[in-house]
């Protein structure tokens, strides 16, 4: 396992549910558009220049994410999953009183249930990850605190069930 730091700018935490098994990831943001070839639609119909080296490595053989390739991307980034207990532990580590970022970095950004095929997004910045899913998803800018299971909701005191953001 090797751990980025979260920084919602750069690196966001993922909630990920496939097969019936709940995993935390901290990666690049970039790599969350479902569907790239939106995506790059997009940006063309824009008038930007796409050039499609500029896309993570992860993603390049799997523009369109969905069931049927989520299990070999998901083994791609197997290096960037985490533990609750992990998650929890940066947390408490990161907390301060004189700077506020750690509650926008350890915030969960997003959520992806590759089974019933939905996908939340509460990143803090205008990025809209939510506008671009496969055909067939649900999909929204909306909190998704209750779909983590309590066990995996690094963000509560262990002990006092408190908010520890």
């Amino acid at each position: 396992m090797s751990i980025l730091i979260p920084d919602y700018t750069e690196n966001i935490i993922v909630a990920v549910v496939i097969n019936g098994d709940f995993s935390w990831y901290i990666t690049d943001k970039e790599i969350w558009y479902l569907d790239y070839e939106k995506r790059l639609a997009a940006f063309k119909k824009q008038g930007f220049e796409v050039n499609i080296s500029y896309i993570d490595e992860s993603r390049k053989n799997c523009l369109v994410l969905d069931i049927a390739n989520a299990s070999s991307f998901l083994f791609s980034i197997k290096v960037w999953e985490t533990s609750t207990n992990h998650l929890k532990e940066m947390l408490i580590h990161e907390i301060s009183d004189s700077d506020d970022t750690w509650k926008y970095d350890y915030r969960p950004s997003i959520y992806v249930n590759f089974d019933e095929r939905i996908y939340y997004s509460m990143y803090s910045e205008p990025a809209s990850y939510e506008e671009y899913v496969p055909e067939g998803w649900k999909s929204a800018y909306k909190d998704f605190y209750d779909l983590i299971p309590i066990q995996e909701a690094y963000w509560l005191d262990s002990e006092s069930g408190n908010l520890l953001i």
